[in-house]
């Protein structure tokens, strides 16, 4: 059975690194809690997400005193989850296939019975990502998809499709040669950008245990990317890392690039709210392709397959039950996430001017299209990050055909690594 509470040694030694801040923070708790059972829970939330989920688990210590939620964050989390003796850990959804085949966490169902919740109270949608034939795999907690910001100096309302797309890039560039519709990235969130125009396409990536990426449907949906930069200029070439919020930032009076929309990540929310003000609208994703369609990736709570005593167990319900209650989880909903919880989305559309950012995406979960659940997503996908998307929006010369092998090559590499694992 594990013991009511670890020693700060024995919390250290879990952990390969640990911040001084961290240390002084779990040595004080440790200290004041000592007649409570300690629950482990690690997550990656180090940047201004961290403090609504802090809120949150300092508001479960204090609304019992049986149970104490030890919070560590840590920017590289999944390395110390693997390292160290964690209870609970925030796994993306595209990384659940690959810790359940590995035997690093457990079905939730369990927990989630206990705790008085069902996949039921979830956006129906959670399903295909935490879902498996062998049970549930992590509680949803969040979609973090591709956010619309556009500037309201320039646009009135959030383009709809790439027509207006193409009619906002005139209009624009009427005014000044250097404004642009948007901006497309070279690097950053092309993974986004990548599965987003899949769907949007109806191409079906899931080639079985691998990503399936040579498919001719693929290469054309591709190259729009690649037409929007080369032939309607509706983005310029060569923007980078992160180039689609770099150029919503920008200044076209000082002849730099400068975008009016961006299709790019919430978490810039602050950042493009500090820099416009009124002047930002915030909007769903265009549709590029054939139909309404979006991806992004998802925050879930999973269970360590090492937790077996039933004091942790009943913990852990119990933090679920408090967390999984709309006036505790509008919290992170404050924090710019959008929850999946059907009753908390349903508290954010009540306070939807106050939470624009949340009730938008939330909007955007019924056209939603999970990543295929296969073993080590990330490394399957590399080579389209960091090789094949890079070439679709800096060669102008790029053709079909050229596609057509690097997707070929993408797709043997998945294949290699998918082999490796399994997820059935």
């Amino acid at each position: 059975m594990k013991k009511m509470m670890k020693s700060l040694l024995a919390i250290v030694t879990a952990s390969s690194v640990f911040s001084f801040t961290s240390l002084s923070n779990t040595s004080v708790e440790v200290q004041a809690q000592e007649d409570r059972v300690q629950i482990d829970f690690l997550n990656g939330f180090t940047g201004g997400d961290g403090a609504f989920m802090k809120q949150i688990t300092d508001g479960f210590n204090e609304s019992q005193d049986q149970y104490f939620i030890n919070e560590v964050q840590e920017v590289d989390h999944y390395v110390q989850y693997v390292t160290g003796d964690f209870d609970l850990v925030v796994m993306h959804g595209t990384n659940l296939a690959t810790y359940r085949a590995d035997g690093l966490i457990q079905d939730v169902t369990p927990f989630l019975d206990e705790a008085g919740l069902s996949m039921d109270d979830f956006h129906p949608v959670s399903e295909d990502i935490v879902g498996f034939e062998d049970g549930t795999f992590g509680v949803p907690l969040d979609i973090h998809p591709l956010t619309t910001f556009y500037n309201k100096e320039f646009v009135e309302e959030a383009p709809e499709n790439y027509e207006d797309l193409v009619s906002i890039n005139e209009e624009v560039s009427a005014i000044n040669e250097n404004l642009y519709a948007l901006g497309i990235p070279d690097t950053g969130l092309v993974e986004f950008y990548i599965l987003t125009i899949a769907a949007q396409n109806g191409v079906d990536l899931d080639g079985g245990g691998y990503l399936n990426f040579a498919q001719q449907e693929m290469a054309d949906a591709l190259m729009i990317y690649h037409d929007m930069i080369y032939t309607e200029n509706i983005s310029p070439a060569g923007l980078g890392l992160d180039g689609e919020f770099q150029t919503f930032m920008s200044d076209a009076e000082n002849d730099a690039a400068q975008s009016v929309v961006a299709l790019t990540g919430p978490w810039y929310y602050q950042a493009v709210s500090d820099t416009y003000g009124e002047n930002l609208g915030i909007g769903q994703i265009p549709v590029l392709g054939n139909e309404q369609a979006i991806y992004g990736n998802s925050h879930n709570i999973s269970v360590s397959s090492n937790v077996q005593d039933d004091e942790t167990k009943a913990g852990i319900s119990a933090f679920f039950e408090y967390l999984y209650t709309p006036e505790n989880l509008i919290h992170w909903a404050e924090s710019g996430q959008a929850p999946l919880h059907n009753d908390t989305m349903a508290l954010v559309e009540e306070r939807q001017e106050e939470l624009p950012l949340s009730y938008q995406n939330q909007l955007q979960f019924d056209n939603y299209v999970a990543a295929p659940q296969v073993y080590q997503f990330g490394e399957q996908i590399r080579y389209m990050n960091e090789t094949v998307f890079g070439r679709i929006v800096r060669e102008e010369g790029l053709t079909v055909e050229d596609l057509m092998v690097e997707l070929e090559m993408a797709t043997q590499q998945a294949q290699e690594i998918g082999s490796t694992g399994s997820v059935e």
